[in-house]
């Protein structure tokens, strides 16, 4: 096909064109059988709006002028804020080539430093092809987010080259991440330092960068930063160093100083956030909702030990024997999710501020001892073998306990025994139909390796 000369201008302007419209307005889909698979909404604005045809080409689609185009949705969540529905897709990941180029000489920096976007609204029972567009923006990385886009690249590459693609997660990174991109864990390819074959990826802008552009852009909301400058250093490091000055004190003293009389749950939380020098939750800010990251405060007693394990959200008996592991939610939490783990060490009977540090689950860890714990779940509860005994009047199960897994468990977090969900299949012991809301947790004397 004979390359297409567009300008800029016409590009935009196109783009603005089709705001209002919906997708079967663009194209005569009853003559494409492949109208609902996946990529159909930009297979439409390729052929039928921009007419230059698919392709996996490493050059931009609008190559004379370096614009990329890209179709990605948004929703509207029930308390009426708005989300991403995905991450951005961008280029696959060529692991023989791009370590050899910096930053800017990159297949990536060359395909992607200008985009196209548009959006369309993704709404839940109406047909795809009735989906509407409703905004485009002509792309460019704004100068402190391209500082850390640069220091993600970066991050990715020098994994590379450490002989260790088969260990390259999107949580490594904060905006630029990662991303699996084949049919099934099975698409692999050769990585130049290493013999082991790793899975195909593609650079991506995270779910929740996008989600934080649809409410910057879109929902015209503005949310506060909380480092202003990181040319000279990483957006860890500074937060580290911000912190230095605080380190030995108490929660009592912090509270103190910074006017603080709250005793919620999340006070730990609002004197990180004034310790860094910005109000209310520090998960609310810029950074920390483009990168995803969870900040999590961590106790340890004068003894050395963390009293609690760590827990995450509830997980549903009906949902989670439904797909794959790497379709399920504890998979796509700790695969996508950096924490930060804030550190109070107890000393004469106060907790004072230690430190900080950020972690993400290695990918080595996640596809095997937290798979097994995942798949070991799942299939007792279709096996409907829940209950193990029961002693005294009190259930045991045969979900993974502590004891079984170095890093992760399942047990109960409901308000009580009452607080339950429904089984998909009665379980076999007690005939129950419901049983007690359960979660993952990771062990507690991992999570104290990790801090160390």
């Amino acid at each position: 096909m004979a390359e297409i000369i567009f300008t800029k201008e016409q590009v935009k302007k196109t783009a603005k064109s089709l705001i209002g419209k919906t997708f079967g307005e663009l194209n005569n889909y009853q003559t494409k059988a492949e109208f609902y698979s996946k990529g159909f909404h930009g297979q439409i604005l390729e052929e039928d709006v921009f007419q230059y045809g698919i392709n996996s080409n490493s050059a931009p689609d609008f190559e004379n002028i370096g614009v990329e185009l890209k179709v990605t949705p948004y929703k509207i969540n029930k308390n009426g804020s708005l989300s991403a529905k995905e991450r951005m897709v961008l280029n696959i990941i060529n692991y023989m080539e791009e370590y050899k180029n910096n930053f800017y000489t990159s297949h990536f920096w060359y395909k992607n430093k200008m985009i196209q976007i548009i959006w369309y609204l993704n709404e839940d029972n109406i047909p795809k092809d009735q989906f509407k567009i409703t905004h485009e923006l002509l792309f460019t990385f704004p100068a402190e987010d391209l500082i850390i886009i640069k220091h993600d690249w970066e991050t990715i590459i020098n994994k590379i080259k450490a002989g260790k693609a088969h260990e390259l997660s999107e949580a490594d990174t904060m905006y630029l991440g990662a991303c699996t991109k084949g049919i099934n864990s099975n698409s692999v390819r050769q990585q130049p330092f290493s013999t082991i074959m790793a899975k195909q990826r593609a650079f991506c802008l995270k779910a929740s960068y996008m989600t934080q552009l649809v409410r910057w852009y879109i929902g015209e909301e503005n949310v506060e930063k909380v480092c202003q400058d990181l040319r000279t250093k990483t957006f860890e490091k500074e937060i580290e160093e911000r912190l230095e000055s605080y380190r030995g004190l108490s929660v009592k003293a912090l509270k103190n100083m910074f006017n603080l009389n709250s005793n919620s749950k999340s006070i730990n939380e609002l004197i990180l956030a004034k310790m860094l020098g910005v109000n209310g939750k520090i998960s609310n800010k810029d950074e920390f909702l483009k990168a995803n990251i969870v900040p999590k405060t961590i106790r340890v007693n004068s003894n050395g030990k963390i009293k609690e394990s760590m827990s995450f959200p509830n997980f549903t008996f009906e949902k989670i024997i439904l797909g794959e592991w790497e379709e399920s939610d504890l998979y796509n939490m700790f695969s996508t999710t950096k924490f930060m783990f804030v550190v109070f060490n107890e000393v004469n009977d106060e907790y004072c501020f230690s430190h900080v540090k950020f972690w993400n689950m290695p990918i080595p860890i996640l596809d095997n001892e937290i798979r097994k714990v995942w798949e070991k779940t799942v299939k007792i509860i279709k096996d409907g073998d829940i209950v193990k005994e029961i002693i005294n009047g009190k259930r045991k199960t045969n979900f993974p306990a502590i004891s079984d897994n170095e890093y992760c468990h399942v047990r109960p977090h409901g308000q009580n025994s009452n607080d339950t969900y429904q089984l998909p299949i009665k379980d076999k012991l007690t005939g129950l139909s419901e049983y007690t809301k359960q979660c993952f947790w990771l062990n507690s004397s991992y999570i104290s390796k990790i801090i160390k």
